[in-house]
């Protein structure tokens, strides 16, 4: 077992079975529906959570893991670890971080380094990816750090969603805000940018919008390409196919918008995230 632990939290939308491969850490968020609540990913999966998103009348609401789960798992980590590199979605997009960065403050380890991702979804879940895979190699908790700062910059998401709907009832709209008086006549773009929700295009059809988001992908070098979607398998499928033209397919990973992620967004939103490497 390596001695760094690689910590995140459920928003990064990795696959199960990528979290085991790498051994990686995720803390989940909460999903609550009225005085219902759940963990994300582990009391209610994606296929169970979108059929209750639209059968029930009750808008869910997310929120952070407390100080208290973060120090129990830091503290059960240590135990087996010598160290800890923890790295959560953007901190204009929730309140995760601030509650590593607390736990951490409490624990008063200084070999717990918290990491703000400015990304979400398999944006911060890329850059996950590639940090685990570095800590596979034996990498050293000083050099891992240095390569998440290298990292974040080079992290991209970029989505479509059928409807600003969602995000708007979650008030993660942020600069997006332009595209609402016009939800009828596109298809919103939507990219983490300076740790914010912002429109990076439009289309008229969801088709149009793959393409787009295939264009933009030929502006990149890209090692390992995730491709995520919400209750919707067939427009991944149909994306990926798009996109094998730049990315070998087997360096393609499709996973699904967990509860948290796909509160925000809604059913039959995808998109795409991964790192830069130009």
């Amino acid at each position: 077992m390596s001695k760094i632990a690689i910590v995140t939290d459920s928003t990064c939308d990795l696959p199960n079975n990528v979290v085991k491969e790498k051994n990686i850490t995720v803390i989940p968020l909460n999903v609550h529906f009225g005085e219902e609540t759940f963990l994300d990913g582990i009391d209610i999966k994606p296929d169970a959570f979108f059929e209750k998103l639209s059968s029930s009348e009750i808008h869910p609401q997310t929120s952070q893991p407390s100080v208290g789960r973060f120090v129990e798992t830091y503290e059960k980590l240590l135990k087996t670890h010598d160290s800890i590199i923890s790295v959560h979605i953007s901190g204009k997009l929730s309140a995760t971080y601030s509650s590593a960065l607390q736990a951490q403050k409490e624990i008063g380890n200084e070999n717990i380094k918290v990491i703000d991702s400015m990304n979400g979804t398999l944006g911060l879940g890329a850059i996950i990816y590639k940090l685990a895979e570095l800590n596979q190699e034996g990498k050293s908790f000083e050099n891992l750090i240095e390569e998440s700062e290298k990292l974040i910059p080079n992290a991209k998401f970029m989505g479509l969603v059928p409807t600003l709907e969602y995000l708007a009832k979650g008030g993660r709209i942020g600069k997006a805000r332009e595209f609402i008086g016009s939800l009828l006549k596109i298809k919103p773009i939507l990219g983490a940018v300076d740790g914010e929700i912002q429109s990076v295009g439009k289309a008229r059809t969801l088709v149009k919008g793959m393409d787009f988001i295939v264009e933009e992908l030929k502006n990149h070098k890209i090692k390992t390409l995730f491709i995520v979607h919400a209750n919707h398998s067939e427009r991944a499928n149909l994306l990926k196919d798009k996109a094998s033209q730049i990315v070998d397919s087997k360096n393609i990973i499709i996973a699904e918008f967990g509860p948290v992620v796909g509160t925000h967004l809604g059913p039959g939103s995808f998109g795409v995230g991964f790192i830069s490497s130009e």
